[in-house]
């Protein structure tokens, strides 16, 4: 499913693994910012990996001192304990890539990690600070 080609207001339905067991959240796409969707799922809106995300945008992009080569999803937040916070995963960073793939809105990253197979790592690369670095989200337990 690409929830890029989804509008808000729509529901889909996404797996989620929580304290070791998988479960079907009915999720509802929201418009962030008058203009990117991203998924909103589980506690604190951040589902299994613990991030929430939004669009990259000009105003964020100058915030961030990030160069206009600079494509991707901002992370708004992560939950402590989560697989993103034990790879340091930090709020401004940007997501440039998912499994070596490309990514150039929230709305593609979180459909690039959702559809990470249960159990299995997602390798994300990074951009923080002035570089880019390549981290390791192991799933939870």
């Amino acid at each position: 499913m690409e929830v890029g080609q989804k509008r808000p207001g729509d529901t889909i339905q996404l797996e989620v693994v929580r304290d070791g067991k998988t479960m079907t959240v009915p999720v509802t796409l929201e418009a962030m910012n008058g203009s990117a969707v991203t998924a909103a799922a589980g506690e604190h809106g951040k589902g299994r990996w613990g991030l929430s995300l939004d669009d990259l945008t000009p105003d964020t992009r100058d915030q961030l001192q990030a160069p206009a080569s600079v494509h991707g999803a901002v992370v708004e937040d992560v939950q402590p304990g989560s697989p993103a916070d034990n790879a340091s995963i930090q709020r401004g960073d940007i997501i440039v890539e998912v499994n070596r793939h490309a990514v150039s809105s929230a709305a593609d990253v979180a459909q690039a990690l959702s559809s990470v197979p249960k159990g299995q790592d997602a390798l994300l690369l990074v951009w923080s600070n002035g570089g880019n670095t390549f981290r390791v989200l192991h799933p939870a337990e």
